[in-house]
């Protein structure tokens, strides 16, 4: 039995032992070495690659960036203010902020115990809820059709104002309700365990703020129909989904007052299956750490209702339970790898459908493969940038339409989990890329 195993069949047995969600105590170099993955991104403060989700993880976690935390809300605060409150034609708003990333910046200044007040504040809000009538409308009165965004974004953007304490009508919530009750929250027959999540830390905060009142008992329902839901995709190695949907999932469950034996249990198998990974330093996209850093301090985002406004965020290093980041000391490598792996690319959903072998280092990303592709075996592609890392969104000249999306899978027929410039193929691998439609 491996060390994973044996971990995970340790855990079961002291589950009986644990009828809340909680995950196992985790090594505070562990986090730091988690932090130490964020320094080179708020380092980077372009407008495209400031990304609010940075500054939320370390509030909310044991980690501490000094004056770069202070720098890089200010950083946020210059480019969300000035889209918003600058935008006054079609023109000035090219640059306006989608809806998700609005709902995240919002929740960055709730990190930093403020509230969305004033003109500036107001103009947030109204903002973020004309998004979220917009969707309601996409989703239509009879529930058939989808939001032009995600659901994911519609419960992002309603936790976001919640935590703010700003309330919502009832008829938006309901979609989100309508949702969950309903599964619609799957895709090709299998939960999206992320935007099932994002609901659930949606309806814990509407639970406690208790700013639908009249809904509030088809909110619990929904929180246990949720919970009961992610539960089931728990897999074999632990984890809820897929590794990179445990986290949320996990600041979920976490927010449950519910005592079961099972959710006990299932946490504490997904805990160690991912404190397994972390180990073995796969968690490598700055959006999933993000997320992540929470949970390894037992925190969600729902915990945004009353931030510590009193923990000092500059304490000294000997802090009991506090990790203060400084930039990690880089050591030159001995020798470079000089392997080359052989990688097929193929794309059956252009005419005439491509297929070459190119060959790369041992090492690169799949970004690195269709940059050699298209060097040297006339592929073409385009991406767009996201929070998330850059977005697949053409291939061979073939945009992704409406409800459309370039996936990306390994031969035979398996979907990949990380995006393009996280994915590293190996030696002999064919990678598909599949339009397809949701």
């Amino acid at each position: 039995m491996g060390s994973l195993g044996a971990l995970l069949f340790l855990l079961g047995s002291l589950g009986a032992l644990a009828d809340v969600c909680e995950i196992p105590h985790v090594d505070s170099q562990l986090v730091e070495r988690m932090g130490q993955h964020l320094l080179p991104w708020m380092n980077q403060i372009s407008q495209e690659q400031l990304n609010p989700s940075i500054y939320v993880g370390l509030r909310l976690s044991s980690v501490q960036a000094g004056d770069m935390e202070a720098f890089y809300l200010h950083s946020l605060k210059l480019k969300y203010q000035q889209n918003i409150l600058g935008c006054t034609s079609s023109d000035d708003c090219k640059t306006k902020p989608s809806m998700g990333q609005l709902a995240l910046y919002m929740l960055a200044l709730r990190a930093n115990c403020e509230f969305a007040r004033g003109h500036k504040g107001d103009r947030l809000v109204s903002q973020l809820k004309r998004f979220l009538e917009d969707e309601k409308k996409a989703i239509g009165h009879n529930h058939k059709d989808y939001p032009y965004v995600s659901y994911y974004q519609y419960g992002l953007s309603i936790l976001a104002l919640c935590v703010h304490q700003k309330r919502v009508h009832d008829s938006v919530v309901k979609k989100l309700l309508y949702a969950v009750e309903h599964d619609q929250h799957f895709y090709q027959g299998t939960l999206s365990v992320d935007t099932e999540a994002m609901a659930g830390l949606a309806f814990a905060c509407l639970e406690r703020s208790n700013l639908n009142p009249n809904l509030r008992n088809r909110i619990t329902l929904a929180i246990r129909t949720a919970i009961g839901k992610i539960l089931k995709t728990q897999t074999s190695k632990g984890h809820f989904g897929h590794v990179y949907s445990s986290p949320l999932a996990l600041q979920f469950l976490m927010t449950s007052p519910m005592r079961d034996m099972e959710l006990g249990t299932a946490c504490l198998k997904a805990g160690a299956a991912l404190l397994a990974i972390l180990k073995d330093g796969d968690f490598q996209n700055v959006l999933m750490i993000s997320t992540l850093l929470p949970v390894l301090n037992h925190k969600s985002y729902v915990d945004l209702i009353s931030p510590d406004c009193h923990a000092p965020r500059a304490a000294p290093s000997s802090l009991l339970g506090t990790v203060v980041l400084e930039p990690a000391m880089e050591i030159p490598s001995q020798t470079q790898s000089s392997d080359v792996i052989r990688v097929t690319l193929k794309v059956p959903s252009v005419l005439p459908p491509y297929r070459h072998v190119i060959f790369v280092p041992a090492g690169s990303s799949l970004e690195d493969v269709l940059k050699k592709a298209q060097e040297l075996w006339g592929f073409t592609y385009g991406t767009k940038a996201t929070l998330s890392g850059p977005y697949l969104t053409s291939v061979m000249g073939k945009e992704a339409g409406e409800r459309e999306f370039w996936q990306l899978l390994r031969a035979p027929d398996t979907r990949l989990l990380q995006g393009i410039a996280e994915y590293t193929p190996k030696d002999g691998e064919t990678i598909e890329l599949r339009l397809v439609s949701w």
